[in-house]
This record gives structure tokens, sequence and C-alpha cells, in this order.
């Protein structure tokens, strides 16, 4: 799929682009989800499989995935990785924190019926709570339809796209590409990448 957007490299709009990108990004992250389950750390179940066919899902997944792949340009944005990383112990971000919570609770959880509620409403990060109630998933639609208001005004055109904004989505569905087909071959990740996968064991233990 991602080499299908680089036949349309010189088809406008760049819209067109971007929307087999983000598609790209969720194929990703539920390849990834299911080698979460080859490894057995999250459990196989219909609510796991409703998760892997529902777009916040892995929309909320590929922003996980974002923070284990520790992309940087420059060497400095390394540095601060490891700085943050060093500050925050076995804490997330919480972006990333929020979307493992989200995956868990609000998703996974409510589909496999439980019964409950919180005592306090939990103050969700606004970036992950946005992604969980569909605005990516809207943003994506944008890049394909006119999307209209009730009062039949234009709302958005495909063309508000530009390239660069395909570009930033090639080349992060290549970063989670990159991260499935690693951690296919069992190959050696980054500090983040066990430090998620000891969240996601600890969420869906029992």
């Amino acid at each position: 799929m991602i080499e299908e957007t680089y036949d349309l490299e010189f088809r406008e709009p760049s819209a067109t682009r971007l929307y087999l990108a983000m598609i790209a990004q969720e194929e990703f992250a539920k390849a990834f989800m299911l080698l979460l389950v080859r490894d057995e750390v999250i459990p196989f179940s219909a609510p796991i499989l409703r998760a892997m066919n529902d777009h916040a899902c892995k929309q909320l997944v590929g922003l996980i995935m974002d923070y284990v792949i520790m992309h940087w340009d420059a060497i400095d944005d390394l540095k601060a990785m490891f700085a943050e990383d060093s500050e925050m112990g076995e804490k997330f971000p919480a972006d990333v924190g929020s979307a493992l919570e989200l995956l868990r609770y609000e998703k996974i959880g409510r589909w496999e019926g439980k019964n409950w509620c919180w005592d306090v409403d939990p103050n969700y990060e606004r970036t992950a709570l946005g992604i969980a109630e569909g605005k990516q998933d809207r943003r994506k639609q944008d890049a394909l339809y006119v999307r209209i208001v009730k009062d039949g005004r234009v709302a958005s055109l495909p063309d508000q796209f530009t390239e660069q904004h395909a570009k930033v989505e090639i080349e992060k569905a290549n970063r989670y590409g990159q991260l499935v087909a690693a951690a296919t071959e069992g190959e050696s990740l980054t500090y983040r990448y066990e430090k998620a996968i000891s969240a996601f064991k600890m969420l869906f233990a029992g």
C-alpha cells in the first residue's frame, strides 16, 4: 500500500497519498497487535479482534508505536528523548499513557461487557482522547471526501492537504512497517519497546 502512494507522487491532490499512508499505518498497527497476541502479551478474544478492525483503536496503537520507535531528526532530539526517559522512569508521557488506558478500558474493556464506571472521570490527554473520539479518522476521511456540515456548507475539501502533509504520513507509515518487521524477526528493540510490552501485559493480566 505504501508503494502505491509513490505511484501517485506526481498526481494532485496529495490527499490521496495521505489517505493511503494513513490506511497503511492502521494495517501496521493491526500487525503489531497480532504480534502482541503471538507473543502472548495480550490474549486473543472477540473484543481484541474487534479492536484490530476499529480505526480509532488502531490509531491509538499507532500513537504507542510512535513512542516506541524513538524517531529523531537531529542528535539533540535523541538526547532529549534519553533525558525524558531518565526523568520519567517507568511512567509514560501523558499522551502514551492515555492511549494505553483508552485502548484497554474505554474500548476493549467496554466491549468485554464489564459493568463498571469510574469513581472520578479520568483526565485523558487531549491528543489521545481526540483519537479515541474519532478526530484522526475524520482527518483521514477528509482526505478522501468533501465534508458538509448540518447547514449545508462545505466544511473541508481534500485539496487542503499538501505534499508535505502526505510526506509526513508516508514516513510515519514506513517507520511503523520497520518496527513491525523488526518485532516479527525478534530483533533487539528499544528500551521503550520493552516498557510498552510490560504495560500491555499488566493492563491485560487476568
